[in-house]
C-alpha cells in the first residue's frame, strides 16, 4: 500500500466511539486512516445499525461494503450497554481514551453513566465529540436526524431544484452527514493541538443542521436584502456563465465562468455574449442560454479541446464507469484495489488527503459484531481468557448474528483466525 512503512501521524493516538450510521464513525474514520488507534463500541447481534443498510440491499461476502469502508482500520467489540458489567468495561476504555466520539441520541451516555461530566473527572484530557442533529440543548435536541432532515432543516434542500418547478430534492451521496462530520474531525484536532499546550481536555457539541448552515450566505444575504436567493436550478448567483450543458453528441459539460480574462475567453467563442453586469439575475440566465445554444452544436470533444487551449474551466460530467476507467484517478491514489484479509480484492475510495511524511493507509475493512472482542480487551484491558470467555457466557460481550452485514464470509473459519482469537493483531 502507498505510505507503508512512513510514519503515522496519530500513532499512539487512543479513540474510542459508539457511533452508528455516517456523521460519527466518519470521524473515526478520518482518524484512523492515520494511525489512530481506533475501538469501535456496538451493540452484540445487530451492531451499528448501518451495517444492514447496504445499497439496494446487495450486500459482499454478507459484509455491507458501505459499512466497511466507514468503519476501516477499526477494532470492533460488541458490548451490552444493559448490562452493568459492560458499562463498566466502556467506563475503564474511556479512562485511557484520547478521544470519545458518540453520535447517540441526547441524553443516552449520562443514562449509560458514561457522560462527559463523569468521564471527565476520571480523564481530564480527554476530548469528548457528541454529535446529534440539532445540538445538546435546544428544541430539537431530542430530535432524531438523518442526512435528509437536516438538508431540510437547514434550508439546504430549499435551494435545490428549478426556480418554476413546485419540487425540492436532496443533495447524494449523504452530504448532510460527511460535512459535518469533517468539521468535528477538524474540531478534534484543534483541541489535540490545544491540549498538546495545555495539558486540558474539553467538550464538542457538534450539530449536523447547524454545520450545515455555517456553510451557507443564503441567511446574511436575505437579512440585508430581503430577498431569498431560493432555488437557483442550473445558474451560479456568483459565477455566470455557468452551469451543465448537453453537448451535440449526447454528453454533458460543466462550465464555470469567473474571472474576466475566463469571460473574455469564452467571449472570443461566442462573440454575442455581453458582459455588462452579468452577475445580475436575468442577465446569468441570459448568458446561459447563448452558452447552451453553442455548446449543443459541438461535440465534447471539440469543446473540452478548445477550453483547454483558452484556459476556461470546462470538464466532462462523468459517471461511475467512466471515472473507474480514468487511469490517473487510480495514479493519484482517488480509487485503490484493496486486498483485505476477509473480503478479498474491493476497489475502494482512497485517502482524503495526500501527505508527503505521514501519508493515510487502509489497513483493514470493517470487521464483523464483535470481532475484536479478544484483542481489545487483552489488549487495553489486560483481560485473560479466561476472563473473557466468562464475560461472553454472562452475555456481557457478543457477536454477530447470521443477518448479512453483521456477519463474516460463509467460508471464514474462527479457528484459523488468529486476530480474532485474539493472538495476533491486525498488523501483524
Amino acid at each position: 500500500m502507498k505510505g507503508k512503512g512512513r510514519g503515522e501521524a496519530f500513532k499512539g493516538l487512543k479513540v474510542v466511539e459508539i457511533t452508528h450510521f455516517i456523521f460519527g464513525p466518519n470521524i473515526g474514520r478520518v482518524l484512523a486512516q492515520f494511525g489512530a488507534e481506533v475501538v469501535k463500541i456496538e451493540t452484540p447481534g445487530e451492531g451499528d445499525r448501518y451495517r444492514i443498510a447496504a445499497i439496494f440491499g446487495r450486500f459482499y461476502n454478507r459484509a455491507n461494503l458501505l459499512y466497511a469502508i466507514l468503519n476501516a482500520n477499526k477494532y470492533i467489540i460488541a458490548a451490552d450497554a444493559r448490562n452493568e458489567k459492560a458499562r463498566r468495561i466502556i467506563f475503564e476504555l474511556l479512562k485511557k481514551a484520547d478521544v470519545f466520539v458518540e453520535n447517540l441520541s441526547a441524553g443516552l451516555v449520562d443514562a449509560m453513566g458514561i457522560g462527559y461530566d463523569r468521564i471527565v473527572k476520571v480523564n481530564p484530557r480527554i476530548i469528548y465529540v457528541s454529535c446529534s442533529g440539532y445540538g445538546q440543548y435546544g428544541p430539537l435536541s431530542r430530535m432524531p436526524s438523518f442526512d435528509v432532515a437536516a438538508q431540510g432543516v437547514s434550508s439546504v434542500a430549499m435551494k435545490t431544484g428549478w426556480e418554476d418547478v413546485d419540487e425540492f430534492y436532496k443533495l447524494p451521496d449523504y452530504f448532510g452527514d460527511y460535512l459535518p462530520s469533517m468539521i468535528a474531525t477538524f474540531a478534534v484536532l484543534s483541541a489535540l493541538y490545544y491540549r498538546e499546550k495545555t495539558g486540558k481536555g474539553q467538550y464538542i457539541d457538534v450539530s449536523q443542521c447547524e454545520s450545515l448552515m455555517r456553510f451557507m450566505y443564503d441567511f446574511t444575504f436575505y437579512t440585508l436584502t430581503g430577498e431569498e436567493i431560493g432555488k437557483t436550478g442550473n445558474i451560479d448567483p456568483c459565477s455566470s456563465p455557468s452551469g451543465i450543458f448537453k453537448t451535440k453528441d449526447g454528453k454533458f459539460v460543466a462550465i464555470s465562468v469567473l474571472t474576466n480574462s475566463q469571460f473574455n475567453a469564452l467571449k472570443s467563442l461566442i462573440p454575442d455574449l455581453e458582459d455588462g453586469n452579468r452577475l445580475r439575475k436575468e442577465k446569468i440566465k441570459e448568458l446561459n442560454t447563448k452558452v447552451a445554444k453553442w455548446v449543443e452544436q459541438r461535440t465534447i470533444d471539440e469543446i473540452l479541446e478548445v477550453a483547454k487551449k483558452l484556459g476556461i474551466p470546462v470538464q466532462p460530467v462523468l459517471d461511475d464507469k467512466e471515472v473507474i476507467e480514468d487511469p490517473w484517478r487510480w495514479e493519484r491514489g482517488s480509487l485503490l484495489k484493496f486486498r483485505d484479509r476477509l473480503l478479498g480484492e474491493i476497489p475502494i475510495p482512497g485517502m482524503i488527503v495526500e501527505m508527503s511524511g505521514t501519508p493515510g493507509r487502509i489497513k483493514w475493512l470493517g470487521r464483523p459484531v464483535g470481532y475484536h472482542n479478544r484483542l481489545v480487551l487483552k489488549k487495553w484491558l489486560n483481560m485473560s481468557d479466561e476472563e473473557i470467555k466468562k464475560l461472553e457466557e454472562e452475555g456481557v460481550i457478543g457477536y454477530w448474528d447470521e443477518m448479512p452485514g453483521t456477519a463474516p464470509p460463509l467460508i471464514w473459519s474462527a479457528e484459523k483466525d488468529d486476530v480474532f482469537k485474539g493472538e495476533k493483531d491486525e498488523e501483524g
